[in-house]
């Protein structure tokens, strides 16, 4: 169990210790290695563990002696004096990689991300490791909102959209024992829970929610998805079948978890849709979204309803997204992402391998 930490906009963060390169005096008497702690935001919505300076939470430098036989204290002061290295003015410089930067899209806002390498350590050893990992540019740093940790495991091989990276659980963990397999966000508690080789969600629990793999339509990584069979706002009740709204009949509609968004994002077709249909979303103060569930050994489908509104939280926020996750724009899903306007209510659980879900409250 990793404890969690409460971030801006109703987030839920961990801390982690990055170190940067390392830096020998002048006599090799001492070795610096700069680190730095960030808290890093836990993100269903991203695969990648990001950074940017001036997002670390504080730094400090390790003093390692590497030559007991000499005079550690006359050497290093020697050393200091005649190369100006020492624990005021060591180097943040994180070691670079293979890879090559790239130019990403993080919500609407395009930017670069640099890819660098760094031991990352964590409150769980299956997740420390010496990782790739993205600095953002100064435009996507203001739109993350914040260090990530994306928890979504598995890109998209076949996708050339984007020069992928390998995924933060891709690297740590690997396979075997240690692969995680499954983890659980446990908001009210303010616990992460990562399992390996088993699955979080009990046996007789019910309302579980099957995810759906958007790759095979475009999308460049898996995003933990699930169908949706209505959306009720303010009242007024729409469905994947088009009742209530003039939608077009080829698509359907889908939710993702993304517990690295504050409020409640509609792709922009969907929130086209919507306002055609003569509803004016920039007054809707409640969503429901009804997403589909199985029913443990019969047939058929139940929903379990994921609500939100102003009243009962101030994290609530509607907007409107564009998104360039699928090869054919207009038969692709609707996507309606679920943030921690809903998710901090009660427990995420996502079973990664068998591509289940279940989201459980305390009431």
């Amino acid at each position: 169990m990793i404890p969690l930490e409460r971030s801006s906009g109703g987030t839920n963060s961990i801390r982690a210790t990055l170190s940067y390169e390392p830096t020998t005096s002048l006599f090799g008497t001492r070795t610096y290695i700069p680190k730095k702690i960030f808290k890093l935001i836990v993100d269903t919505g991203s695969p990648y563990l990001v950074i940017s300076d001036g997002m670390e939470y504080t730094s400090f430098v390790d003093e390692v002696p590497t030559d007991q036989k000499r005079s550690p204290l006359i050497l290093d002061a020697i050393s200091g004096m005649l190369e100006g290295v020492g624990i005021d003015n060591v180097q943040y410089k994180l070691k670079g990689s293979s890879y090559d930067s790239t130019e990403e899209i993080y919500g609407s806002q395009k930017g670069n991300i640099a890819w660098k390498e760094s031991y990352v350590r964590i409150r769980d050893e299956r997740i420390s490791n010496n990782i790739v990992l993205g600095v953002l540019d100064n435009e996507l740093t203001k739109e993350a909102g914040g260090p990530l940790l994306g928890l979504v495991k598995r890109s998209n091989s076949q996708s050339e959209k984007i020069q992928l990276r390998p995924t933060f659980f891709e690297q740590c963990g690997g396979s075997g024992k240690n692969c995680i397999s499954s983890f659980m966000i446990d908001s009210p508690n303010r616990e992460l829970l990562l399992a390996s080789e088993r699955s979080l969600i009990p046996l007789e629990a019910n309302a579980v929610i099957p995810l759906v793999d958007l790759r095979p339509l475009g999308d460049f990584v898996e995003h933990y998805a699930c169908r949706v069979q209505r959306i009720i706002l303010n009242g007024k009740e729409f469905t994947a079948d088009g009742i209530g709204l003039n939608l077009n009949q080829k698509r359907s509609i889908v939710a993702v978890f993304d517990s690295g968004l504050t409020g409640c994002l509609f792709t922009q077709p969907l929130w086209d849709d919507l306002q055609k249909s003569g509803l004016d979303l920039s007054i809707v103060k409640a969503v429901d979204i009804g997403v589909l569930t199985e029913r443990r050994g019969q047939e058929g489908s139940d929903l379990y309803n994921f609500r939100t509104d102003k009243e009962m939280n101030p994290f609530f926020n509607l907007s409107p997204i564009s998104l360039d996750w699928f090869d054919d724009e207009d038969t692709c899903p609707y996507v309606v992402v679920l943030g921690q306007t809903f998710l901090m209510q009660g427990s995420l659980t996502v079973d990664i391998d068998d591509r289940r879900a279940l989201f459980t409250t305390s009431s």
